[in-house]
């Protein structure tokens, strides 16, 4: 598929020049007729019963396999969730942290995975990331990493910039477990998780 057939997907753009690749990203002419089929479904044969179940089943598996292709793992370490949100909020809420542990993140995070960041309860060390280049925002961040660090919480790419930031040498330079907001990165850079520990993406 080319560039020119890919944006042709989303009526849109025939319009306007979107920015956002998030949680008001615009829709695809074939999620919008997938939809609306699914809702024609659901009024016409209902939403429950065997074979309702079965159907579910099947695209959850479906769906688990197609993440794990685009971002270069196995579908049963994917986890479906209802946002990137969510998935960054399950993640840092599973780690058990307490308030004399520290999270490094930085100052150009989106409230997704700031906002959980800050409920954790633990202390927050924030790196000052804001119009560095990728090794300086390795360095920024590393700088604030201690003996207490417990864990990472930072964006594969920043969404106030595009910045790319140097996940897989943090996790190597660390060895510290990571939590990643690939919002903006999976779909629109290629992404292999590697031994990356939390990977949350957009279902769009």
């Amino acid at each position: 598929m080319t560039f020119a057939e890919a944006r042709a997907l989303f009526p849109a753009l025939e319009r306007v020049a979107y920015l956002n690749a998030g949680t008001f990203g615009p829709l695809a002419r074939a999620t919008a007729d997938a939809m609306a089929e699914q809702a024609r479904c659901d009024v016409e044969d209902g939403r429950g019963g065997k074979p309702y179940i079965n159907a579910m089943v099947a695209l959850r598996a479906s769906a688990r396999e197609s993440v794990a292709a685009l971002i270069e793992t196995t579908s049963e370490h994917i986890a479906l969730t209802a946002s990137t949100t969510d998935g960054c909020n399950i993640a840092l809420a599973g780690l058990g942290l307490k308030a004399d542990d520290e999270i490094v993140t930085t100052d150009s995070e989106h409230f997704g995975l700031a906002g959980p960041v800050f409920a954790s309860g633990a202390r927050v060390r924030v790196a000052g990331v804001q119009g560095k280049s990728p090794e300086q925002a390795l360095d920024a961040i590393l700088g604030e990493v201690t003996p207490h660090t417990k864990v990472l919480a930072v964006s594969h790419v920043l969404w106030t910039t595009g910045a790319v930031i140097p996940v897989h040498e943090l996790k190597a330079r660390t060895g510290l477990p990571i939590v990643v907001d690939g919002a903006q990165s999976a779909g629109a850079i290629p992404v292999n998780v590697g031994a990356l520990d939390f990977y949350t993406v957009s279902g769009q």
